[in-house]
This record gives C-alpha cells, structure tokens and sequence, in this order.
C-alpha cells in the first residue's frame, strides 16, 4: 500500500484534543521556531543534546524540508488553538551506510507530553518508512532521558549503551510489540493510520 505524504487528515488524542497531522512543509519555518523556542530547557536539551535558546536558522531550514524518501517529518497542529504553534512532531533520516536503517526523533511541547502524541507520530512515520523500504529505526537517547528509554523499552526495543548515551534499535515488525500499554496503543494507531492510508478520510 503507496503511502501518500501530501495527505492529512483530522483526528483526536484519547483525552478528545483535536489534532490535524500532516508532513512538514517549507512553510512551516516559523511555526517550528516557535515550538522549538517555547520547549523546556529540559526538553529542549534532550532533544539537542545542548542548552539552547534559538535553532540555528540553516537547522530550521533542514528540518521543514524533507524529500519523503531519505528524509521524513511530520506534525501534529491543534486544530482549534492557533496559539500553540505545534503540538508534536517526529522525523527521521536514512541511514547513509545502512539503508534499511533510519535514525529518529521525536518532539513534543511539554504541555502535551505523556497523552500518546508520541505513539501517534510514530505510527506514522512507521508505515512511511515501511513504504521506502526502511525496516528498522535507531534513536540516540540520552542517560538522563528515562521517559524516553522506558518508553523504547516498553515497544520492544534493543539498546546499546555509549559514553553519553543509549543507542536503541526498534524492529519495524509488529508481531515484534510488546504485551503491554505502549506496545497496543501502537497496534491501534498503526491499524487507524492503515485504515487511512486505504482511503478512509477520518479512520482516528
């Protein structure tokens, strides 16, 4: 099944907030600066690995212009609060010596952390890569970032410890999922964004 990455559609969180998920588009640059710039410095540096108050501006430019094929990202927008530039977003690069291989990132504005964002992002770009023929997505985690590596840990992953951080490998194989919370919410966001890819305009 052709995934199409100039689709989006409505849907909802468990808790009923309104979401609309799409790619991310040239377009976007100052709505990501914002949502960049409103993150915790906790947030912030686990995402960057650094304390920073302003993206650089080339690094902005690279993340709102994917190629959908070595280079994904998606975002979530509220559907209903213009304030909040952006709710969530993940992405992910091919691996340029490993090519059934991406490495993967997710952010998510501190307001809306622990309300499945992340899963739902997720489902995403797995059934993305999948279509380019990607099989496996590796995240580097900070030591410090636990929420992170539990949450790797719940879906199956493997890791790998390094100096600074963890080095963790998800298998893109559902039989794979873990029995647990984060492993069926998983299921059932993959089976709803399937469902949308088959043509079904509001599946969520």
């Amino acid at each position: 099944m052709t995934f199409d990455p100039t689709r989006k559609w409505q849907m909802s969180l468990e808790d009923g907030t309104p979401l609309e998920v799409r790619s991310i588009r040239p377009e976007d640059r100052d709505l990501i600066a914002e949502a960049f710039r409103r993150l915790s410095p906790e947030a912030g540096y686990f995402r960057f690995w650094m304390r920073v108050r302003e993206l650089n501006p080339r690094l902005i430019e690279s993340l709102c212009t994917p190629d959908q094929k070595d280079h994904v990202a998606w975002v979530a927008m509220h559907q209903t609060r213009d304030d909040i530039p952006g709710v969530g977003g993940a992405s992910f690069w091919r691996l340029k010596e490993e090519a059934e291989a991406a490495e993967v990132s997710f952010t998510v504005a501190d307001e809306f952390q622990g309300r499945g964002v992340a899963t739902l992002l997720l489902a995403v770009i797995w059934e993305h890569a999948l279509g380019l023929g990607i099989k496996r997505f590796v995240g580097h985690v900070l030591h410090e970032n636990i929420a992170m590596r539990a949450w790797w840990d719940a879906l199956g992953a493997t890791e790998q410890e390094a100096p600074r951080h963890w080095l963790s490998t998800l298998i893109l194989d559902e039989s794979l999922l873990q029995d647990n919370h984060p492993g069926n919410s998983l299921r059932m966001r993959l089976a709803q964004v399937r469902a949308w890819m088959g043509g079904d305009s509001d599946p969520l």
